[in-house]
């Protein structure tokens, strides 16, 4: 081989060793930024990040534990007399300096109560079918049970508990059976416990429905889905959707655009979500989650090079849109000034993500998938009812995560209704600030009367507690 020839064979080794080298730091670049994904920089959950992971700022990481320094304090409420079961009056017999020549004053008492729990002893009823012979033809027969009864061992009061203790304290079965025995008093095997979810989840039907309808027709409405696992390693969803009071969960075998057309049904509102294409189809207004944007502009600005500092704009300029919204929220800025200010910071992020699209990469393509949902970006812009973030939405959808964490799903299409329905209620009665308890008692009741279902809705009455 002549000297010309062998350059080029070197030249030609090198240019592929110099591409493969390339080939291999964007690789290596990637799983980089993978390892160091958290619940700061991606949709990760806070309960996945490792060991160690620091706060978002400094001030974050020096917070101590416990109260912190100005926070409102929650002192310990006392009772109304009309709950005081007995008065214990305590006198003084001396003073502190030794003197007891002691009188009366107009100064009201203090007051210091004492609480405890007598042992809980469970009301039962039993009914006595007499067994008579009938003198003509000498069948023997029995008076039959009410239909309240027929069929059912446990009444309003057991599945109201049977129903805060799974579908809301997340307590296993076999736990929530002991606790019913034990303190209780209840006896209830895991298969009686079981059909009290049953007969739960059949008495919610109608309330759930009626839930669902009263959400698709509000002006503004949250949604989100999580993992679900069904009976058999097979992977489901559960959707939920929610305005400022009332929620409702759907448990779907899919995370798809069919699934999401079912949960969202006629809904004509402003749709706000985070950047899932399930949700592409909408027709209607949207706005894209701000706190979900954050997270990926925190991850863009990790890049390295003129992507980093792009990613680090769009983060800072992000934390200054959420500061002025919620300003505009706690009343110290007006809304006009609000809308005056934000043209400018929506032309500089826009202009930045035209930019970070330009570049290769997950990264890059981040920027333009956000680009791609540009109509969506702004709408609580123009819309004062409208929040930039679906932290609503994400709020209710934590109890169901702990549940399932707790529970690894369901097993049957029972028990997704079961989940789907005590949730419902659960985050409805919080977000109205009503008892959960009080609400199933009264459900219950009135379903094994044969009578209607109080409603959910917060524009009826609210159901009185049942004795």
């Amino acid at each position: 081989m002549d000297k010309d020839a062998y350059i080029k064979q070197l030249e030609a080794e090198n240019a592929a060793l110099k591409q493969r080298i390339k080939t291999l730091e964007k690789r290596l670049e990637e799983f980089e930024r993978r390892l160091g994904m958290n619940s700061k920089n991606s949709s990760k959950p806070p309960s996945s990040d490792p060991p160690g992971t620091q706060g978002s700022s400094p001030k974050q990481r020096r917070k101590k534990r416990g109260g912190q320094k100005g926070h409102q304090a929650h002192l310990k409420s006392l009772l109304p007399k009309s709950k005081v079961d007995r008065f214990i009056p305590l006198k003084p017999d001396v003073c502190s300096c030794g003197s007891t020549n002691l009188e009366d004053t107009t100064e009201p008492p203090l007051r210091h109560q004492y609480v405890d729990l007598p042992p809980i002893e469970p009301i039962v009823w039993e009914y006595l079918q007499h067994v008579c012979r009938c003198k003509d033809c000498g069948a023997l027969i029995y008076a039959r049970l009410p239909d309240a009864i027929k069929r059912r061992h446990f009444g309003p009061g057991v599945l109201a508990i049977v129903g805060i203790l799974t579908g809301v304290l997340n307590t296993s079965k076999r736990k929530a059976a002991a606790m019913l025995n034990e303190v209780f008093g209840v006896p209830i095997s895991l298969g009686g416990l079981s059909n009290c979810e049953s007969q739960l989840a059949e008495t919610l039907e109608r309330p759930h429905q009626e839930v669902a309808d009263f959400v698709r027709r509000q002006d503004v409405a949250h949604a989100d889905e999580t993992g679900w696992p069904r009976g058999n390693s097979q992977k489901g969803w559960l959707w939920m959707c929610c305005c400022t009071v009332a929620a409702f969960f759907v448990v779907q075998t899919h995370r798809s655009q069919q699934a999401a057309r079912a949960v969202l049904g006629a809904f004509a509102g402003t749709l706000v979500t985070d950047r899932y294409n399930a949700y592409k189809f909408y027709a209607g207004l949207r706005q894209i989650c701000w706190a979900h944007l954050k997270r990926d502009f925190k991850a863009i600005s990790e890049a390295s090079g003129k992507l980093g500092k792009i990613g680090d704009q769009l983060h800072t300029l992000t934390k200054e849109i959420l500061k002025l919204r919620r300003r505009v929220r706690d009343g110290t800025l007006q809304w006009q000034t609000f809308q005056c200010r934000m043209p400018a910071l929506q032309q500089r992020i826009e202009t930045l993500l035209e930019q970070g699209a330009r570049f290769d990469g997950a990264l890059g393509g981040k920027c333009r998938d956000i680009l791609d949902h540009r109509d969506g970006l702004w709408t609580f812009v123009q819309d004062a009812t409208v929040e930039p973030t679906n932290n609503r939405a994400e709020q209710q959808v934590r109890q169901a995560v702990l549940w399932r964490k707790g529970s690894f799903g369901t097993q049957s299409e029972r028990g997704a209704r079961y989940v789907e329905r005590m949730l419902t209620v659960c985050a409805t009665c919080r977000l109205q600030e009503r008892s959960v308890i009080d609400y199933l008692r009264c459900a219950c009741h009135h379903y094994h009367k044969g009578i209607a279902i109080p409603s959910l809705l917060p524009e009826t009455i609210k159901c009185q507690k049942i004795a």
